[in-house]
């Protein structure tokens, strides 16, 4: 920055500038030629220390002004936040808090039973989405839910200050008045939101007989039971209510059914010591919660761990959340899987396929010698008939006959008093006492002390002969189940059972003086609740129909069901059976090459074996005889390997490559076309007679070198006089049989042109690196010899160096030599005439060929040239006289083989 001195001579004249003189000069010493120089030294160094200082000043100045300005800068401008607008439509039934008013929201709330609470925040694309299936499930339950939304994302908002650390939105929340949220964490549909709010709704089934527990058993994957008196206080009821809805955050579709007994006398019946207390019955197992000191106690936590963690189920209901999850991973143990895509809508009562299943797999499951194997088969049987009945009804055509009754307009002093003797909607709680005893008593004494039973009895035939709850549903049904076929045939000895259980609406009514207001005016008369809870059912059915009809599996009209009892314990491994939603989760089925949406009822069923890397698909309509036959086929293993390809119309499943195949078009017929192969056609591209395959297995889309690598070679081919294709192929989304699957990718494979029967192939290398030449030469093994000298001769011609050219000429010859060699010793050891015949031809040609070859020079490998033509016309005749009859060939005993 500053100029320094750069000799000693100017040090000291610049330090002699601060000394003063101690003695006055004289005129001569000034006027002398070395003082004139010093007086000019002098002010040139003035003129140095001048600039300095005024570099130094302009510095200070400019520093000056940059602190000055740092000091002094104006703060950081800020956007003013946008002004809240509403996220609903103003003509929508749900309370939109767009302002983040969350103590008006929660006040607004507390007036409410049951209430669903969306947290949102307005930029994000899942709220968007959330918001019309929202909007959708409160449409349908409005009449009974307050739904309201909140904005906790507007900056300066209460809900904003209060929850500032939401990690993904939206949040989803069920309120009621007796118990604290509960957090929504199932599918983001509004079918799914709906069944989830009837849960909340009705959280416990009153359990009030032994009927009540049996109808629960037969519809419900498990059903936890509370025994709960209501004696002095209702502390322990409230605990297993708030277990009830603190489970449905996990079970968000209600597979486990929980029920309540408030009886002291019928809990002593059913075999409870002491209480409160808890029960869980499985399909296979009962389980009994037993708090031990000092560790477990009745609170809610240790209840609803306890229940979740016993929880298991036969068949497994996979819902999966649109994000990164690992539901299919504890089932990818090694052991196959069955996997059914089938409708799966959740405010359906009962789902006949997925019920089959179910049955199926208890049987499957149910070993001979395990102590429930009884229990499990009578529960099968209940599950079964129940099903048969569930699918006999006609929601829809009862909405549409049901004759809602107009109330009397004029008062009345009397009040109707109305009671049912219905069991068949879910709303009346009024059971039916007349059934057959036999499968109540031995169901809740197998699932309450199930040991006990077995022990206690050593003749089984005189328990089930009990059992005339099922004989008149089917002659058959105790000897082979199930008994789909007799029970459509005696439909008509089940209608009297049907009408038992489930009979039409009858009332019988009587009237009665009363100061209560006339049933017009009172809407929660008990003839008012039950036609609103009717239009709430009819309004729940005809919402469920929208979305998917009610399915039913096939009528098994003829042939012997297959039986699977303890089939599992037979083998060394475990099939897994999970059912999946196939309506929002059908690009699962579409990856499998199931093309699903054109299934019947969009339902097939799935056998994916990762032990030996195949997968099979029942071919047949899904019924009990046919998903039977499949699974015990599947054990024997007879069933034939479906091969996976991809599907056309698939929305969700990523493909690379092209729609179609590509043919040529006509208008650059020295193009190559790569051609897209698919499992249906890969067997018949490669088995073209005449014609030299060549096919790139790629995982997922094919690289630009691979694809100019076939390309060019196909060119070279075709430029020599060979019909060649090139072809690519997705294996990660179409199967190949055994004997084409590669073990790595990318994978070339040559198939010949000369070839009969099942195609044979050539692959190229995994370790080296894929190229045109590499391509080429793999493809020249496997042509016969003279179309590989022709195609030799040909790769000669494009190298510009002359010394490239000699090398292939010089390969060319002794590839030649080494065909009339090999061809002179078969001639000499063999003893069939005709075969030397065609030998000696064949080394007649091959000497005609080696003295043309001979003749040819490097600058004869151009076209039109006569060297290169005789060669070339040498090489016809002896392609000519180079194949065999195959019926020459077998008269040769000699063992060594003659090669092409």
């Amino acid at each position: 920055m500053f100029p320094t001195a750069d000799s000693e001579d100017n040090i000291t004249q610049v330090t002699s500038l601060k000394r003063k003189p101690s003695l006055p000069t004289t005129s001569n010493e000034r006027d002398s030629p070395e003082s004139s120089s010093q007086v000019a030294k002098q002010k040139i160094n003035r003129e140095l220390t001048l600039n300095m200082l005024v570099k130094e000043l302009v510095f200070c100045i400019a520093l000056a002004l940059t602190t000055y300005g740092a000091l002094h800068n104006a703060p950081t401008k800020v956007s003013k936040v946008p002004q809240a607008v509403r996220f609903f439509y103003s003509d929508s039934v749900v309370t939109d808090w767009y302002r983040g008013q969350l103590s008006n929201a929660l006040a607004s709330m507390h007036s409410e039973d049951v209430s669903f609470v969306m947290y949102y925040a307005p930029w994000d694309a899942e709220s968007q989405y959330v918001r019309g299936e929202f909007d959708k499930a409160a449409n349908i339950l409005s009449d009974r839910v307050h739904f309201a939304a909140i904005n906790c994302w507007n900056p300066g908002s209460e809900c904003r200050l209060q929850h500032s650390k939401i990690p993904s939105w939206p949040i989803l929340v069920a309120y009621t008045v007796t118990s604290r949220g509960v957090l929504y964490k199932g599918p983001r549909n509004a079918e799914s939101m709906v069944n989830f709010l009837e849960l909340i709704m009705r959280p416990l089934q009153k359990i009030s007989n032994t009927e009540d527990l049996v109808n629960l058993l037969s519809i419900c994957d498990a059903v936890a039971v509370g025994f709960t008196p209501l004696t002095d206080t209702s502390r322990y009821y409230n605990i297993w209510y708030n277990v009830a809805l603190k489970s449905y955050e996990f079970d968000t579709i209600g597979e486990i059914c929980f029920a309540a007994v408030t009886s002291a006398e019928l809990a002593s019946d059913l075999g409870v010591e002491s209480i409160p207390n808890a029960r869980l019955m499985l399909w296979n197992d009962t389980k009994e919660y037993k708090p031990e000191e000092n560790k477990q106690s009745w609170n809610e936590t240790f209840l609803v761990n306890w229940v979740l963690e016993n929880f298991a189920q036969p068949v497994a209901r996979i819902i999966p959340m649109w994000k990164k999850s690992f539901n299919f991973e504890r089932y990818a143990d090694g052991n196959p899987m069955l996997i059914l895509f089938t409708p799966l809508n959740p405010l359906y009562e009962q789902l006949p396929l997925y019920s089959l299943l179910r049955e199926v797999a208890m049987e499957y499951y149910n070993c001979k010698n395990n102590e429930s194997n009884p229990w499990t088969s009578e529960l099968i049987k209940l599950q079964q008939v129940q099903r048969l009945l569930y699918q006999k009804k006609n929601f829809l055509k009862f909405c549409q006959e049901y004759k809602f009754k107009k109330p009397v307009k004029k008062p009345s002093p009397h009040y109707r008093k109305v009671i049912s003797h219905n069991n068949k909607y879910p709303w009346n709680n009024v059971t039916q006492k007349n059934q057959k005893a036999g499968i109540v008593n031995f169901l809740l004494k197998q699932g309450m002390a199930i040991s006990k039973l077995i022990e206690n009895s050593n003749d089984n035939s005189a328990l089930w002969s009990n059992l005339g709850f099922l004989e008149h549903c089917g002659e058959s049904a105790s000897q082979s189940l199930p008994a789909e076929k007799s029970f459509y045939e005696n439909y008509e000895k089940c209608q009297s059972f049907e009408e038992q259980l489930n009979s039409d609406l009858e009332m019988e009514q009587e009237d009665v003086e009363t100061t209560m207001l006339p049933h017009e005016d009172d809407p929660l008369s008990a003839e008012n609740l039950m036609q609103e809870n009717v239009k709430h059912f009819c309004r729940l059915m005809q919402f469920a129909n929208r979305i998917s009809p009610p399915v039913s599996p096939a009528k098994v009209s003829s042939g012997n069901v297959t039986q699977l009892h303890g089939l599992a314990c037979d083998t060394n491994y475990t099939l897994h059976m999970i059912a999946v939603d196939s309506i929002r989760n059908y690009h699962f089925a579409e990856a499998l090459g199931v093309d699903i949406k054109n299934r019947k009822d969009m339902t097939a069923a799935v056998i994916l074996d990762s032990r030996y890397e195949s997968q099979y698909v029942l071919s047949e309509e899904y019924s009990a005889k046919s998903v039977r036959d499949f699974i015990y086929n599947f054990t024997q293993q007879k069933l034939k390997r479906t091969l996976r390809s991809r599907i056309d119309d698939a929305k969700h499943t990523h493909y690379f490559g092209s729609v179609a195949g590509t043919e040529p078009d006509g208008k650059n017929d020295s193009a190559v076309h790569i051609t897209d192969l698919t499992t249906h056609t890969f067997r018949k591209f490669v088995t073209t007679p005449g014609t030299v395959s060549l096919v790139a297995v790629c995982g997922g889309g094919c690289g630009a070198l691979v694809a100019r690598a076939l390309a060019h070679a196909a060119r070279l081919l075709r430029a020599s006089g060979v019909r060649a294709r090139a072809a690519r192929l997705d294996a990660l989304r179409h199967d190949l049989p055994w004997q084409y699957t590669v073990h790595a990718y990318p994978t070339l494979l040559v198939f010949p042109a000369h070839r009969g029967g099942e195609a044979e192939s050539r692959a190229f290398p995994s370790g080296e690196r894929v190229s045109s030449g590499g391509v080429v030469a793999l493809a020249l093994r496997s042509l016969g010899a003279p179309t590989h000298l022709r195609v030799s001769l040909a790769l000669c011609a494009p190298p510009t160096l002359s010394s490239e050219r000699k090398a292939c000429l010089k390969d060319v010859r002794e590839h030649v030599t080494t065909l009339i060699g090999r061809n002179l010793k078969y001639w000499r050891r063999t003893r069939v005439g005709e075969l030397r015949d065609c030998l000696f031809r064949r080394l007649q040609h091959l000497h005609d060929v080696a003295l043309h070859i001979s003749l040819l020079h490097i600058t004869d490998l151009t076209q039109n040239n006569e060297k290169q033509n005789k060669l070339l016309k040498s090489l016809d005749n002896l392609a000519k006289n180079w194949d065999i009859d195959e019926l020459i060939l077998r008269k040769n005993v000699i063992p060594t083989p003659i090669t092409r």
